[in-house]
């Protein structure tokens, strides 16, 4: 069938489908297409110049053109009903409940005794979600501090490189060698809606930049300063730094964060960002160090056991900031904010420091 059809670029394409579903623009009746690097999306009716001017936000590549499309097959709710006539039953009850998208890449964890299944799962996730080129599977657990995760594709085509799209904000990154978490996004949106015009922000642990480079596209009169151990994520940090036009606003340093703690970056912070949860109480020394003579705000994150207290937490980060000749005036904010894994989940703790 010859109709309107909408020609995106695959890195864009999330952002679009998530503004062409709310408007109810998308044709469901037909499939979409691919053509070279870009997703093919059918459409219902042409664009007002209020909507085109909205999609120009978010693809300034994005085109209105005429395709032939394919009737749509009813497409699947979710992984079990993708895989339903292709495993045994006691196979689908068992498939991943959740998998994260960063960009137009899947990202999914799958149990050893499922892994023989991997490339029916991953095209059952494409099925899910056409505008994905690429399913990926973690192979490893984020470890270290490079938080390095190795990942291998098993359904889709194309590079582990991707450009995924948060908010106002556009991160350049490869999930094979760089930390991100989608699920954090409103976390870090609740982090950068706090920062006051004329801060200066330190983020210990910044990886590619979706804090620091949130903070600075959401408040324009702040000055961050983004530290990561690992190279590749530096090399995305500076990128996007770039790519979303905050140069004034954020610099990037290359390193452990401790080693900063006696340069110029001594003594100049009112806000310091933690997200390195695995191993954050070994840093708040450094997190003190950063922080003006009379103190400011650490945003503080660590693991904990699910049926661990949070005040325990809470009262270990107060004696650590003790040691390091600090003192919490208050902690403003307590919470879990997700589970990690069985019986493990992430704290996050927003304390006054003095």
């Amino acid at each position: 069938m010859r109709t309107f059809g909408l020609r995106v670029p695959f890195q864009d394409a999330h952002s679009v489908i998530q503004f062409l579903n709310k408007v109810q623009l998308v044709n469901r009746n037909l499939q979409f297409s691919r053509h070279d690097d870009c997703l093919i999306i059918p459409l219902n009716r042409q664009l007002s110049d209020a909507e085109l001017s909205e999609l120009e936000s978010r693809s300034v590549q994005a085109r209105v053109c005429e395709e032939v499309f394919s009737t749509s097959p009813k497409r699947p709710r979710d992984l079990r009903e993708a895989c339903l006539k292709l495993l045994p039953s006691n196979i689908v009850e068992r498939l991943p409940r959740s998998y994260d998208i960063i960009g137009e890449i899947a990202l999914v964890e799958i149990e050893d005794e499922l892994k023989a299944f991997s490339s029916i799962i991953g095209n059952g996730i494409l099925r899910i979600h056409p505008h994905l080129r690429l399913v990926v599977e973690k192979v490893a657990k984020t470890e270290g501090q490079l938080r390095i995760r190795k990942v291998k594709p098993i359904a889709g085509h194309g590079k582990t490189e991707t450009v995924h799209r948060e908010f106002s904000c556009k991160f350049s990154l490869d999930v094979d060698c760089v930390y991100f978490n989608p699920r954090l996004s409103h976390e870090r949106m609740r982090i950068a809606k706090q920062v006051k015009g004329g801060e200066v922000v330190v983020d210990m642990f910044a990886g590619v930049g979706p804090y620091s480079i949130l903070m600075a596209k959401t408040q324009p009169i702040v000055q961050v300063f983004s530290i990561d151990l690992n190279p590749a994520a530096y090399k995305y940090l500076a990128e996007n730094i770039f790519l979303n036009k905050v140069v004034e606003r954020v610099s990037c340093h290359l390193g452990d964060a401790r080693k900063y703690a006696s340069t110029s970056l001594r003594g100049i912070a009112d806000r310091v960002v933690m997200n390195l949860p695995s191993n954050s109480s070994e840093y708040l020394d450094t997190a003190s160090s950063f922080l003006k003579p009379n103190g400011g705000i650490i945003h503080y994150y660590a693991f904990a056991q699910r049926n661990q207290n949070i005040e325990d937490v809470a009262s270990i980060f107060q004696s650590l900031l003790k040691a390091s000749g600090r003192r919490v005036e208050t902690i403003k904010y307590q919470r879990v904010i997700k589970e990690v894994g069985p019986n493990r989940v992430q704290i996050v703790l927003d304390a006054i420091i003095r």
